[in-house]
Formats: C-alpha cells, structure tokens, sequence
C-alpha cells in the first residue's frame, strides 16, 4: 500500500514537472513561432526591398544603355561637329590670308594712289623745251665754227662716217650731207647735227638702265605688262621704283655722264666728217670737245633730268618723247615743220630736229579700262623739200 502510494506520489510530481515543462517548452514555441513569424516578415520585407532593388537596378541599367546610346549619338555629333569646326578654321585661315594679301595690296595701292605727282605736265613741257633750244642753239654754232669743203685724203674716213651716220639718223639725211655743197650755208649740217643729238637725247630720256644691265628690252616688255593689268597709280609708281633702282645698280651716274658726253661728242664730229669737214676726224673732235664739250655735257644733263621727270617724277600718267622717222608723210595734226614760213601742208620727213611729248592716262580697271592719250608738244622735222634749190657737187669716188 505504503508503496502504491509512493508510486502514485512519485507520479503526481512527474506529471507536475511534466506539466510544467510542456508550459515551459510550449511559451518556448511561442517565441520561436513569434520569433518566427517575425523573421519570416523580415524576410519579406527583405525580398520586397530586393525586388524593388532589383527593378530599380533593371531601371538604372535601361537607363544607362539609354545615356551610352545617348552618349555615342552625342559622340557622333561631335565628331562630325569637329570635322565641321576643321572645316571652318581651314576656310578662315584662307579667307584671313586673302584678306591680309588684299589688305596689303589695297595698302600698296593707297600708298601709290597717294603719291602725288612731282612735277606738273606743264613742267615737263617747260624741261623738253629748253633742251630742244638748248640742242638748236649748241648744234647752230657747232656748224657756223667749222669750215666743209671735202678732200681727197680724208675720202677713207667720208666713207666709214658716211656709213654710221646713215645708220643714225637715215640714209636721206646722209646722201644730201654728201652731195649739197654747205660753205655758204651750212643749214644742213646744222639739222643732221640737230637730228643726230634729238635720237641720242630720246633714248637717254626714255632708257630704263642706261644699258648698264642689258635689260632695257625685258623691262620694257615687263613694264608694258604691269600697264595693261595693274592701275595707272600701281603700274606708274612700279615703273618709278624700277628705273630708278635699275639705273642704281647698273652705272655710277657720274660714269653715265662722262659715256653719254662722249658718245654724243663722236656722233657729232662723225656727222660732221660726213658733211666734208677740211680737219680729220682726230683735230675735229679735239677742237670739238674744246669748244662745245661742255654744251653738249649741259645737253646730257638736260636729257637725263627728263629720264627722271618722265620715268619717276611723274606716276599719275605715262609721258615719252616722241619723233617722227625719216620717209613718213608730213602731217600738221601730229608734227611741226621746223621752217614754219614756208607753209608746207605735205611733203616726206627727212629727220626729227625737235622731240616732241606725249601724254597717255589708263583711266579705269579690267575689261573697262581705257586710256586718254593727248600731244602736248609736237615734234618737229625738216622735209626733204629744204634741199630743193640747193647746190650740190659730186660725192667723192672710191680709187
């Protein structure tokens, strides 16, 4: 009995610790269902975040294959923008070039156009003048200082100025200063004197280097060039530039004036020796250039003075001497007869015994470019008429 008892004590406090141990692990699977339940929450919650980050991160990745597209289009642009951009620069570069070469060619030209005239056309006039008076007066007592009557012994050297003189001022002049007998008169010696210093005294005035250079031809072609294509300012201030560098470089201008005085000095005793001359050619010209060396020098001087005026002085048009070449017709619009009581309306020029000065403007540019020429001095001639009337004596004869 004592033991059932026991036993059934014994059993009462094992359902006791039981009971209280299912209460303690039930409150224990309360906690873990509670902890449970809460973790499967925050799972949740933690798959919605991660779905929400996982379509944020699909939106950003659209995104940015939507801006790297983007960006390669913006790429694109930009090089072609940069292609464009070189493009532009290279036509700047050139538009600024040809704008730097016109702004100095319209410089070049405001700088020629704006130099103005040294001397008037009234002065030049005035400067031809004076040596076509200064040439009358020299060569007018050249022949009343020397005696003609031609002579045998001097037959050789007739013969060799005959021929250079024929070669100057032309063959007309030549047979009559051979065959006109001039001791009363000498008037024909005085006019191929006359013409022989006029054809010197024009191509002192009208040459570019004096011949220093040999390139009077070229720069005379090179001239005529820049006149048909540039301005009357351009075209006049190159020719001014050139004639009077060229002539710098080519001679010492005391040089070029003893050569010029020598060889007019010749040509004169030649032309005399020609007429029949009673001293030959080494007395003449001793007694030549004694007497009338320093005319002729003021004649050179004179002459080269218009090289000056016409070739650099004046730029605003072009000026030249000008002469009428022996065989031509006798015309009043374009020349003088040198004996002007006579009347002569025609008849054959013999020479030139005065130079005369034109005058040509280019007025305008290109295709409608023009030019105004105009005579302000006439030349003048002696016509082969003067010989009429006059004695002649047979020309000498070889042996």
């Amino acid at each position: 009995m004592k033991k059932l008892e026991l036993e059934q004590q014994v059993s009462a406090q094992e359902i006791v610790l039981l009971t209280t141990a299912l209460k303690k692990a039930r409150g224990e699977a309360n906690e873990i269902q509670v902890r449970l339940r809460g973790e499967q929450a925050e799972r949740e919650k933690v798959q919605q975040e991660r779905s929400k980050l996982q379509d944020a991160n699909q939106k950003l990745q659209q995104d940015l294959s939507s801006s790297q597209q983007q960006l390669q289009i913006r790429e694109t642009q930009n090089g072609a923008l940069r292609d464009e951009l070189q493009a532009l620069q290279a036509m700047f570069d050139v538009q600024t070039t040809l704008l730097s070469d016109c702004t100095l060619k319209v410089h070049g030209e405001q700088a020629f156009a704006g130099k103005a005239d040294a001397l008037s056309g009234g002065e030049v006039v005035r400067l031809v003048d004076e040596l076509n008076q200064e040439i009358l007066q020299t060569t007018a007592f050249i022949s009343d200082s020397f005696d003609f009557a031609r002579k045998p012994e001097h037959r050789d050297e007739i013969k060799e100025a005959s021929a250079r003189t024929s070669e100057l001022i032309g063959p007309a002049v030549t047979s009559l200063l051979g065959t006109v007998q001039h001791g009363e008169d000498p008037i024909l010696i005085q006019i191929a004197l006359q013409a022989a210093t006029v054809e010197f005294s024009r191509w002192i005035i009208m040459t570019w280097d004096f011949d220093g250079l040999q390139a009077e031809q070229p720069l005379a072609e090179i001239y005529n060039d820049v006149r048909e294509t540039e301005s009357q300012a351009v075209s006049g201030r190159w020719r001014a530039l050139t004639r009077s560098h060229a002539q710098k470089v080519a001679l010492q201008e005391s040089d070029v004036h003893s050569t010029m005085v020598a060889h007019i000095n010749d040509t004169l005793v030649v032309v005399m020796i020609t007429a029949g001359c009673t001293k030959n050619y080494e007395d003449a010209y001793r007694e030549f250039t004694m007497k009338f060396g320093e005319r002729v020098s003021n004649i050179v001087r004179m002459a080269a003075r218009l090289n000056r005026a016409m070739g650099e002085e004046v730029t605003s048009a072009d000026l030249w001497p000008t002469h009428i070449a022996a065989g031509e017709k006798f015309d009043t619009e374009s020349m003088k007869d040198f004996d002007e009581g006579s009347g002569a309306q025609s008849g054959v020029v013999l020479c030139t015994i005065a130079l005369g000065l034109q005058r040509s403007e280019k007025v305008g540019h290109g295709e409608s470019a023009m030019y105004k020429t105009m005579t302000l001095v006439k030349p003048k001639v002696a016509l082969e008429a003067i010989a009429e009337g006059m004695e002649r004596e047979a020309e000498l004869s070889g042996d």
